[in-house]
């Protein structure tokens, strides 16, 4: 999001730490603009980065495994995970959009 969670806090903070009466869904948003408290950015992610890689022949997985043949074991074939030639997936979009981890405000509904 290109923004640290720590200045978010630092500007939530007050709001945050203030305690009101009233009714909270129609004094939430007066007391956000009345703070000072601006997001930079949205709280949604869209995107995530991917943890699956595609190799050379375009197959997409997590982990890619080769049968190498041995002499000197038991068993005649050991697998051996590739680390080369792989590719990452990148970044993925989301079905649906997921609150930024470092939001600082509690949402609740009780």
């Amino acid at each position: 999001m290109g923004q640290s969670a720590g200045k978010l806090v630092k500007r939530g903070y007050e709001y945050m730490s203030k305690g009101g009466a009233g009714d909270a869904s129609t004094s939430t948003s007066n007391d956000l603009q009345a703070s000072g408290f601006k997001l930079a950015g949205t709280p949604f992610v869209l995107t995530r980065t991917s943890s699956l890689y595609f190799d050379e022949d375009g197959d997409l997985a997590h982990e890619f495994y080769q049968e190498t043949y041995c002499k000197n074991s038991k068993s005649k074939f050991r697998l051996k995970r590739i680390k080369e030639g792989l590719r990452q997936q990148g970044e993925v979009k989301l079905k649906i959009p997921r609150l930024h981890r470092d939001f600082p405000v509690v949402m609740y509904e009780g």
